[in-house]
């Protein structure tokens, strides 16, 4: 069947095409609303600015398809296999994507508002500006993938991988990332409001600037985390690791620190007033020109610290 022979016979009123082998098909701009194009071959098919909205696009093949501008809102796609498809600009809004293959996709600027994309492979894929807000990307790969100004507001993202991520400038306001692995991902400027980190690997993580006002980082590995300028006033850091992070100027007014593990960490000029260091270990850390207030530090291993006076407590 070629693209002519489909169009015929969906104009007729037909609407089951699976299986259909559609590769190379010119389908630009065509209706397809509420097709029926389970597991057919669609690679490198010309699907831009498309209406296949409501389509059955299970295990469908759009390798290294044009969907740039397509409306795919509310279809399906379980295990479909995008790889290196474009979907710039594409409307996937409410689309089950789950277990599909999203892998190096140019994807900017695209809708995927309450999409999802639970155990999808979207690993090096270009995701800049797109809208996650609401999505589901429960254990979902995004390592290494480019989501810099992306809307991740609410997102599910647990136990995700998003190692080597950059999420500059990213929206994750209220996103659910607990047990998620970004070690090694950029995430400077981003908006980490509200939070849920707990358990989360952040290790030689770069969260300068970020906003992480009440964010829940209970048991989280903050190892070498850059963490230069970020507010995290009333942060919850309970037992979490920071180990050698660097909180140079970072605003932890009112944060919950009891056990937390500050060892060799960089606090020069952090604001610690109003924090609860219960239990917490400061065994080498730097705090010339930190802001204490009347923050006591009785009990506290102080071993080796740099006191903000710049003498060395012994």
């Amino acid at each position: 069947m070629d693209a002519k022979e489909l169009l015929r016979r969906y104009a007729a009123g037909e609407r089951d095409f699976h299986t259909v082998d559609l590769s190379r098909a010119q389908l630009h701009e065509v209706d397809l609303n509420g097709a029926i194009l389970k597991k057919a071959i669609l690679f490198e098919a010309d699907l831009s600015r498309a209406n296949l909205v409501g389509a059955d696009l299970n295990g469908v093949i759009l390798k290294q398809a044009n969907l740039n501008g397509a409306r795919l809102n509310g279809a399906h796609l379980l295990g479909a296999d995008l790889y290196e498809a474009n979907l710039t600009n594409a409307d996937l809004s409410g689309v089950n994507l789950w277990r599909a293959t999203l892998r190096k996709a140019i994807a900017c600027e695209i809708n995927l508002n309450r999409a999802n994309l639970d155990e999808a492979n979207l690993s090096a894929a270009n995701l800049s500006g797109a809208n996650l807000s609401g999505a589901k990307l429960s254990g979902a790969n995004l390592s290494e993938t480019n989501l810099t100004a992306a809307n991740l507001c609410k997102a599910n993202l647990i136990d995700a991988k998003l190692i080597f991520a950059n999420l500059y400038g990213a929206n994750l306001e209220r996103a659910e990332l607990s047990k998620a692995n970004l070690t090694a991902a950029d995430l400077s400027r981003a908006n980490l409001d509200g939070a849920n980190l707990s358990e989360t690997n952040l290790s030689r993580v770069n969260l300068s600037g970020a906003s992480l006002t009440g964010v829940n980082l209970h048991r989280a590995n903050l190892i070498e985390t850059k963490l230069i300028l970020a507010s995290m006033r009333g942060a919850n850091l309970e037992w979490a690791e920071l180990t050698k992070a660097n909180l140079t100027e970072a605003d932890l007014s009112w944060a919950h620190l009891d056990g937390t593990n500050l060892s060799g960490a960089n606090l020069h000029r952090a604001i610690l007033t109003d924090v609860n260091l219960k239990s917490a270990i400061l065994r080498g850390a730097d705090l010339v020109d930190a802001k204490l207030g009347d923050l006591n530090m009785n009990n506290l291993d102080l071993s080796w610290v740099i006191m903000p006076d710049g003498t060395v407590h012994n």
